[in-house]
């Protein structure tokens, strides 16, 4: 029963959660930041991942019953009672998390689970809404990291390489038991190169030449996921190069290592996701 309740909260993607928040983490190192605030940066961001997760499945019921009738809840293993349930508890419990991080936190918190909601209650049915709002929910997922020191329209440039890539990862995700792929992996070929540019962009023009090994790697395997027949392991796969780009903004702030510290998350979020599913 304890599987399930990890399969439910999507447990390799927390990783990529965590990836995204300690961009605007280290980032802070340059202001000195506290050490105490990683315990609650991950926690808020990690529980928002979660509730996502399980609001996602809980208004997927119906779907799911029909198209993916082993997931937790159509099958009959986790009701929906509870799920609903546990997904409050942890959207309450990371905006509890937040309001340790300070004010800037708290609310770009409550904005993230108001978009969550949202998006499960109303914009999942829209797709170009819909793509837009997991978008911009990961945006500022990266945000809350920077939100420690305050906000500033200088983090902006920073969150659009993730942006663009969620957009080609969702339109894959969402269409993903449709029969006529063939556009839809066109159109995520087709951003999976913008990423790599955009990215690419912001190495040059920010003179981080020691970001290039990250960059180069991300590239090759973005590139390599073009290739995957099975249009779940493209998916997967894709989810996971998250922490590897994440880590390439990683490297504009402190040593390298901590970028390859931070990369390393992919080696338990690639194990656990060969157990437990991520789309």
């Amino acid at each position: 029963m304890f599987k399930e309740y990890l399969q439910l909260v999507r447990l390799p993607g927390i990783f990529t959660a965590f990836s995204n928040v300690l961009i605007g983490y280290f980032f802070s190192f340059s202001f000195n930041s506290e050490v105490i605030f990683l315990p609650y940066l991950l926690a808020t961001s990690g529980m928002l991942f979660c509730s996502g997760m399980i609001f996602n499945d809980y208004f997927d019921y119906n779907l799911d019953k029909k198209e993916r009738s082993f997931r937790p809840l159509p099958s009959g293993k986790i009701s929906k009672q509870n799920a609903l349930l546990i997904g409050f508890i942890f959207l309450i419990l990371a905006n509890i998390s937040a309001f340790f991080l300070g004010f800037d936190s708290l609310i770009i918190s409550l904005i993230l689970s108001c978009m969550i909601l949202f998006y499960n209650l109303k914009l999942k049915s829209i797709s170009f809404l819909g793509i837009l709002n997991l978008s911009l929910i990961r945006m500022l997922n990266i945000l809350l990291g920077f939100s420690i020191i305050g906000i500033s329209f200088e983090f902006i440039q920073y969150l659009f390489p993730l942006g663009i890539f969620i957009v080609g990862i969702s339109i894959l995700a969402k269409n993903e038991i449709k029969s006529n792929l063939v556009i839809y992996k066109k159109l995520n070929k087709i951003i999976t190169i913008i990423t790599i540019t955009s990215v690419s962009i912001l190495v040059i023009t920010n003179f981080q030449f020691e970001s290039l090994l990250f960059l180069g790697l991300f590239s090759f395997l973005s590139v390599y996921s073009l290739f995957f027949k099975k249009i779940q392991n493209q998916i997967t796969f894709q989810l996971l190069l998250i922490i590897l780009l994440d880590s390439i903004l990683i490297s504009f702030f402190v040593p390298l290592q901590f970028s390859i510290l931070v990369s390393l998350l992919i080696l338990p979020a690639y194990v656990i996701s060969k157990k437990l599913y991520l789309t």
